[in-house]
């Protein structure tokens, strides 16, 4: 994740720039594997920690944060900019696979669990 946010040359795009690409490349990157497993909270941080370093930090790895997180994460509909924190997202997709398993048994994956 980091690889792919570095190359795209963060100097060159404005903080709104930074932040539609930070808002997609980590929702996108590590959702199969949040999927199938329980991400540790440890991974977690580093994902939100590396989205943080990208929407503030420029390519020199220079900047201070200038929102704190928590004013950050939340949806927009509640004053925030809409980024996901990655625990968050990883218990959403996993409820997702239990709600499936409940309502929907006659899928094969469902049968061989």
């Amino acid at each position: 994740m980091q690889y792919r946010l570095a190359s795209w040359k963060n100097h060159l795009l404005n903080k709104p720039g930074r932040l539609a690409l930070a808002s997609s490349i980590p929702s996108s990157i590590p959702t199969y594997y949040m999927q199938v497993s329980w991400l540790p909270q440890s991974i977690c941080d580093t994902i939100d920690q590396t989205t943080r370093n990208f929407i503030w930090r420029d390519s020199n790895n220079k900047g201070i944060h200038l929102v704190g997180w928590d004013k950050i994460a939340p949806p927009k509909i509640q004053g925030g900019l809409g980024i996901r924190p990655a625990r968050e997202a990883s218990i959403c997709l996993l409820e997702k696979i239990v709600w499936d398993m409940a309502q929907s048994s006659n899928k094969l994956w469902v049968d061989l669990l």
